[in-house]
């Protein structure tokens, strides 16, 4: 499937993770919580994402994801014509950060869509409704009839105000070695859901 957002890596499946201790899985009643953000390189300038940035072709981006408690977490791309599952793993490990692709490598904007917008999900338990997304083609307009039926179901909170803060703890496993942690994961603000978190990045590109 082909995508706007090109990746500066062999494969689209490069993950690691900052590292940490076993936890139990949340029950579907908590509400659930994650420290996520975006990196946008531009250049020799590292900055982090806000929901509506503009973007223009060559810039790098990379994604991070950490939950506070056990989760599924999902990463799906849209250009507003295909859409791609960039990852779809049982984050198992409490206080661990997902990192795509890698903790060394970026996906890099080719500027042919002038959208590119990024859905985050963090759930307790699988989410059936996604794994469409992994056997077969689906439509953008298919896709967002999902995406805003599991905003709706989230109650998503997008405020950091109110939110009592977290840890992350670990080591860098198969990235930065000499057990350095990158920075900007000390940067990432915490979002909340019901049941299950949705956070939204959509960019338009300067053509």
């Amino acid at each position: 499937m082909k995508t706007s957002v090109q990746i500066v890596v062999l494969s689209i499946l490069g993950v690691f993770f900052l590292a940490g201790s076993i936890t139990p899985a949340l029950s579907q009643d908590e509400k659930v919580r994650a420290k996520i953000g975006m990196e946008i390189k531009s250049g020799e300038r590292a900055t982090s994402a806000k929901s509506r940035d503009r973007l223009e072709a060559g810039d790098l981006l990379r994604i991070y994801v950490h939950p506070e408690m056990s989760s599924y977490v999902y990463v799906v791309h849209t250009d507003q014509e295909t859409v791609t599952l960039l990852n779809m793993v049982e984050q198992k490990i409490r206080s661990s950060t997902l990192v795509l692709p890698s903790v060394q490598e970026f996906y890099e904007v080719d500027g042919k869509a002038a959208v590119e917008a990024f859905t985050i999900i963090c759930s307790p338990t699988e989410l059936p409704e996604l794994s469409i997304l992994s056997n077969s083609e689906v439509s953008h307009e298919k896709w967002a009839a999902i995406e805003g039926e599991l905003i709706e179901r989230s109650r998503i909170v997008l405020t950091q105000k109110s939110e009592r803060p977290f840890a992350i703890a670990g080591n860098v496993r198969g990235g930065l070695g000499g057990g350095s942690v990158d920075p900007f994961v000390e940067k990432l603000r915490i979002f909340s859901g019901k049941s299950h978190l949705v956070k939204r990045y959509e960019f338009s590109v300067k053509k």
